[in-house]
């Protein structure tokens, strides 16, 4: 998180609730596997906001480094 701006870390949450959200949209499962694959189209969904984020918006960094 400290290589993202804060333009860039609301389009990674919005790309976590995204991606489980169109999860429950397109798949349904039963018992335990439903919270795993939650867990991992929200991360996959972070993933790509994250990139698509750091891409848009990079963050600014200091001139001494």
């Amino acid at each position: 998180m400290s290589r993202m701006s804060l333009p860039a870390i609301v389009i990674f949450l919005i790309g976590a609730v995204g991606g489980a959200y169109l999860k429950d949209l397109l798949f349904t499962f039963e018992g335990p596997l439903e919270y795993g694959a939650s867990a991992a189209a929200g991360a996959i969904g972070g993933l790509v906001g994250a990139l698509i984020g750091m891409t848009i918006f990079p963050k600014r960094s200091d001139t001494d480094e």
